[in-house]
């Protein structure tokens, strides 16, 4: 079953899916920081990411100088609930 999750890598990409696993969402070469869910609020256009990767624990925010977002979100707020 695929369920709403994102991973953050080491380059600073915020990267979204509906995978079975946080793995699902890696690239060749890819380091991951962490990860979590996600929801979207399209009233508010803003994306809630939350909780913890069971592979890669919490997002390290803190190591990486910049976030690259999804470009099918532009225009969209993105809220961190921890």
């Amino acid at each position: 079953m695929n369920y709403p999750k994102f991973i953050l890598t080491g380059e600073g990409i915020l990267r979204l899916g509906m995978v079975p696993l946080h793995r699902h969402l890696l690239q060749p070469g890819d380091v991951c920081l962490g990860g979590g869910y996600w929801t979207i609020n399209h009233g508010a256009r803003q994306v809630e990411l939350s909780g913890a990767s069971s592979d890669y624990g919490a997002p390290q925010w803190h190591r990486v100088e910049r976030i690259i977002y999804p470009d099918e979100y532009q225009g969209y707020t993105f809220v961190w609930k921890g």
